[in-house]
């Protein structure tokens, strides 16, 4: 690219707000800091509210933030780029006009693929029901526990969605001696990781009620849309073994969460583990509340202190491509 034509695309302005509740979700004052650094000949401007972040953005040519309105883009006639730490596309939905890029995160892989491992042996070595029977009073509740322990090793793994994020689960948990089958629409789309052994598979969703019969861990990496609309719905939790675990940490429309409810009640599978939910925050007259062997994060398995440093590693990178030095 020419230096006329980084001029031309380079963004002199850019609006920025990036607050959460969640403390790694917020912007600090050292990461903007560091994100003025990052996006050199621009003027980075950081706000806190969101009525400044739209009057601010309405003269950018970039904005970045978890969220973004029709409104604001609509008055925004110098804008070229939209960014986003957010992984998922189905945080906000935007007509755009020509001439608009919107760019989402990553990097979320590590993060994700961490908490999933930790599901995976927190559920397996009793940790998790250890720790529910300890908050219920139970002082020393080894006789009770001790059957549901179980070795991972050489358990078998389903990933459902082996895409960056799917791959970097089934890297993490291969060295526990799991075996990975990881299932995508294009499973020939990507050379396969170097990671996988003899044992491991990539195979088309054609294939996936036939793994299902034979997964210790189903583990659910969608994204939401209409395709992923429930497919694990009651037919599909009805062919998991009796000692399979269901995990999602991609988007709650994934599950039919009456049907998952029913089968863990009756004992047809061991547990689940789920960080996202079709409602989110779950609400107080919702079954899965009562029902045994489900536990529940908070929609965080991506959450760590470094998440927006991540996010300001990968923004830098797509700055020198489309921006230059």
């Amino acid at each position: 690219m020419n230096s006329d034509a980084v001029a031309q695309t380079r963004p002199r302005r850019v609006a920025v707000w990036l607050r959460s509740a969640v403390p790694a979700f917020a912007l600090t004052a050292a990461q903007a800091d560091r994100l003025r650094r990052v996006l050199p000949g621009a003027t980075v401007t950081v706000y806190d509210a969101e009525d400044a972040f739209a009057r601010g953005l309405a003269d950018a040519e970039m904005g970045i933030a978890w969220r973004f309105r029709q409104a604001w883009i609509d008055a925004a006639p110098r804008l070229q780029w939209l960014a986003t730490p957010a992984a998922g596309h189905d945080y906000f939905q935007l007509t755009l006009r020509p001439g608009i890029r919107v760019t989402y995160g990553t990097f979320h892989g590590t993060l994700i693929a961490e908490t999933v491992v930790a599901m995976v042996l927190g559920e397996s070595r009793g940790l998790m029901e250890g720790i529910r029977r300890q908050t219920l009073g139970e002082i020393w509740p080894r006789e009770a526990l001790a059957p549901r322990l179980r070795s991972v090793r050489g358990t078998h793994a389903v990933i459902i969605g082996f895409g960056r994020i799917g791959e970097w689960v089934g890297r993490l948990l291969k060295p526990f001696g799991i075996r990975v089958t990881g299932i995508r629409r294009t499973p020939e789309a990507d050379p396969r990781p170097f990671w996988m052994g003899p044992e491991d598979r990539i195979l088309p969703v054609s294939h996936l009620n036939a793994e299902l019969a034979d997964a210790d861990h189903v583990i659910l990496v969608l994204p939401r849309s209409f395709e992923t609309d429930r497919l694990m719905d009651a037919e599909r939790l009805a062919l998991m073994p009796p000692q399979a675990v269901l995990y999602n940490v991609g988007r709650g429309n994934a599950v039919d969460e009456d049907a998952l409810s029913r089968a863990l009640r009756e004992g047809r599978m061991r547990a689940a583990c789920l960080d996202v939910f079709s409602r989110e925050p779950v609400p107080a007259d919702s079954p899965l509340l009562q029902t045994p062997n489900l536990y529940r994060m908070p929609h965080l398995a991506a959450v760590a202190p470094e998440y927006l440093d991540h996010y300001i590693d990968e923004l830098a990178g797509l700055w020198r491509v489309r921006c230059g030095p």
